[in-house]
């Protein structure tokens, strides 16, 4: 199974789970998970990756690390989607 496969299956399962496309979250709930942010050390970290990465130098260890915060942040953004829209149907902004 390839990285890619597996990839697209799990954020096929997260997003049955979350279904990013239905609100039903609480104001405060909606507002908290729009309020999450990556730490400014990891930010600084994903831009390092990603500098090594338009520069052709990532190891195999840095691309593994690349690949988790992709993840991480995908689920991130699903749930703040959901958040997102939430807010909308309670016909406030986010």
């Amino acid at each position: 199974m390839t990285t890619v496969t597996m990839r697209d299956r799990r954020g096929q399962i997260l997003g049955r789970m979350f279904r990013p496309e239905r609100g039903g979250l609480s104001r405060e709930a909606a507002q908290a998970i729009l309020a999450i942010r990556l730490p400014p050390e990891d930010r600084d970290r994903v831009d390092e990756l990603a500098a090594k990465a338009r520069a052709g130098e990532l190891t195999e260890d840095d691309q593994a690390e690349l690949d988790e915060y992709e993840q991480v942040t995908a689920v991130v953004e699903m749930m703040q989607a959901k958040a997102r829209l939430s807010l909308h149907e309670a016909g406030l902004r986010p």
